[in-house]
């Protein structure tokens, strides 16, 4: 059904009005949950366990770090950038006492795609 992915769950769940995926990509073992319904608004979120062992904010340092700059992507502020000229419903990233997430969305196809294109880069570039 999904190349690369093992089924764990799908399900209709009525009170979001869409049938909903569960995959776990077989090679890195990354968590995928789909959401397919008719809304035109499109959303994307990659998340990470960022589980801190001191007060010194750093999950939080990193958050920021992450959105400054890749080798695909080499501007100062591409998040900043991406503000400036997307038509995004939404455009953040969060740190969280235990995760760090970074969600986009919007209803042209051609900027979503550009949006994941850039959050992925970012969060999975070595620099």
């Amino acid at each position: 059904m999904y190349k690369g992915y093992k089924l764990i769950q799908e399900k209709y769940i009525k009170d979001v009005n869409s049938d909903c995926v569960l995959l776990e990509h077989e090679k890195t073992g990354a968590r995928v949950f789909l959401m397919k319904n008719n809304d035109d608004n499109k959303t994307f979120g990659i998340g990470f366990k960022t589980i801190p062992t001191d007060n010194t904010g750093i999950c939080h340092i990193i958050e920021h770090c992450v959105l400054s700059g890749s080798r695909k992507f080499q501007t100062k502020e591409p998040f900043m950038d991406m503000v400036k000229i997307s038509t995004a419903t939404f455009l953040n990233a969060m740190t969280f006492p235990d995760k760090t997430v970074y969600p986009v969305s919007s209803r042209n196809e051609k900027d979503f795609k550009n949006l994941m294109d850039v959050y992925m880069d970012a969060v999975f570039i070595l620099r």
